[in-house]
Parts: C-alpha cells; sequence; structure tokens
C-alpha cells in the first residue's frame, strides 16, 4: 500500500512540474548564439538582465546592445536576427505555428540598427514579416534585409542583400503607404511622415 501511495504521490509531482514546462517552451521566440559585449533583454514585465549565449528570447522581450555590443538571434523558425551596437529592438510578435499555417513577425527597432536573414515565406497578406521603426515599415516575403533608425533625423534606412524588401509609411492593420521596392543591392530611405526615396 505505501508503495502504491508513493507512486500517486510521484506522478502527481511529475504531472505538477511537466505541465508549466511545456507551456514555456511554446512561448520561446528564439535563442542567443552569439553575445558580444554589454547586451540586455528587458522583459514584458520591465525586469532587466544580462544576455548570455543559449539564453531564450520570450514573447515582447526587448533586446538592447550597448556600444560596441551586438547580438546574434537563432529563431524558433530558423529566421536569423542580427542586433547591431547601440540598438533596442523589441519582439513585438512572433507567431510560428505552421500546422495552423500561422507565421506572423513584428519587429519594432526603437533605435539602432538590426539584420534579418528571412529564411521562412511569408505571402504579405495571410503571413507577414515586418520590421518597423518609427518612421517606416519593412515587410519581406523571405529575404536577407537590414534595418536602421537614427532618433537624431528621425530616418530610417533599407538595405537589401538578397530578395526585395517592400518598404513606405505604417498603415492601419499592418499596412505599408506609399510602398516601394527594395531589390537586391538596392537602399532607401525616409524620415517621419515622408514618403520613402526611390530604390537606388
Amino acid at each position: 500500500m505505501n508503495n502504491r501511495f508513493a507512486a500517486i504521490m510521484v506522478a502527481l509531482a511529475v504531472s505538477i512540474f511537466a505541465f508549466p514546462t511545456i507551456s514555456h517552451a511554446k512561448r520561446v521566440h528564439g535563442v542567443f548564439r552569439v553575445v558580444k559585449g554589454n547586451v540586455k533583454i528587458k522583459t514584458a514585465r520591465g525586469k532587466i538582465k544580462r544576455a548570455r549565449v543559449g539564453q531564450k528570447v520570450f514573447p515582447k522581450d526587448t533586446i538592447i546592445t550597448a556600444k560596441d555590443s551586438r547580438a546574434k538571434i537563432i529563431m524558433t523558425d530558423k529566421n536569423v536576427i542580427n542586433v547591431s551596437p547601440a540598438s533596442e529592438v523589441i519582439f513585438a510578435n512572433y507567431e510560428y505555428e505552421p500546422k495552423k499555417n500561422k507565421k506572423n513577425v513584428l519587429l519594432n527597432v526603437i533605435y539602432g540598427k538590426v539584420r534579418s536573414k528571412v529564411n521562412q515565406k511569408y505571402d504579405g497578406k495571410q503571413s507577414k514579416f515586418q520590421v518597423k521603426t518609427p518612421s517606416a515599415v519593412a515587410g519581406v516575403r523571405g529575404t536577407d534585409f537590414f534595418t536602421s533608425y537614427n532618433m537624431q533625423t528621425r530616418a530610417t534606412n533599407v538595405v537589401t542583400f538578397e530578395g526585395t524588401v517592400s518598404y513606405g509609411l505604417p498603415a492601419a492593420n499592418g499596412g505599408i503607404l506609399n510602398a516601394v521596392a527594395v531589390k537586391a543591392g538596392q537602399m532607401a530611405s525616409n524620415r517621419a511622415g515622408q514618403a520613402p526615396t526611390p530604390p537606388r
């Protein structure tokens, strides 16, 4: 009887501790693979901690890099996010549920620079990958591109390495106004409230 009672207690303990872990794992967006210098994570609740290799990125986390610091994050869908020195980037949304055909990403660049190597394919309608700054938004279907925002000049710059980036002003429901197509080897820029320059 004692053995049976002990077995029941063990089973209960396993179930109690297992479920939170499984639930928590589903919310992981990515993992730090490179951390150089002073890189911090600000959680959705405002807690700030030092980033380390192997540390996980969760919903609404903000990545803050100091001068001469950078980070590389491999996402759950194999997309790669590189945060440059002196930058602040919020993982505002990162849905990846292939079985439900859910793929929606929104990165907010508060200031600084981020390079996104997008290995997944997005249609720009049902599924979106967007990088947003205070003055512009860039949407892709699958590409490698660089986005930067300067708080002093309020200017955004986009450089495309592979594929094509749809770049313009933020619109309602994730839309893009005055969009221009920035193709591989091209760049475009704009300031707050102004349409982007023609790609060059």
